[in-house]
């Protein structure tokens, strides 16, 4: 096969100063399952695959001599990890339960989904979402409040 390369699939992967206490949280709050464990010889974990529904999540231990750092090291992140739901509110109920910091309460949106922010105990921002219309860009644009 000729031609540029296609991408199959992105699995974000993310970096914790606790693994084990980020698989609970990860497990409780979004039923996430582990698939695979790789560690390190000096038993380091490298990652720990996860299925969380039919998307894939790899987590590993903050490690600094490879610059793999966790948000607290950071001082935060600049990223927003996205979970589409079919029931977005049970997801942040279980979220919160779990640990997780509202960043954002679930509410109806603008530009046509529930939708909710919290950060995990690691400090990984995730927006909780299902799609409830679809809007026009022109739609979005004339639903979009004047202090946004």
């Amino acid at each position: 096969m000729s031609g540029p390369s296609r991408a199959i699939g992105l699995v974000p992967h993310l970096f914790v100063k606790d693994v084990p206490a980020a698989l609970t949280f990860y497990r409780k709050a979004f039923g996430a399952v582990e698939l695979f464990r790789n560690l390190l010889p000096d038993g380091t974990v490298l990652f720990v695959e996860l299925a969380v529904g039919d998307a894939r999540l790899l987590v590993s231990e903050e490690i600094p001599r490879l610059d793999a750092l966790a948000p607290p090291s950071l001082g935060g992140t600049p990223m927003l990890l996205t979970l589409e739901t079919h029931d977005p509110d049970d997801l942040f109920r279980r979220a919160v339960f779990a640990g997780a910091a509202v960043e954002s309460p679930i509410q109806e949106m603008f530009f046509g989904e529930r939708y909710a922010r919290v950060v995990d105990p690691s400090g990984h921002r995730w927006a909780l979402t299902t799609k409830r219309e679809q809007y026009t860009p022109d739609d979005i644009d004339a639903r979009t409040p004047h202090e946004v």
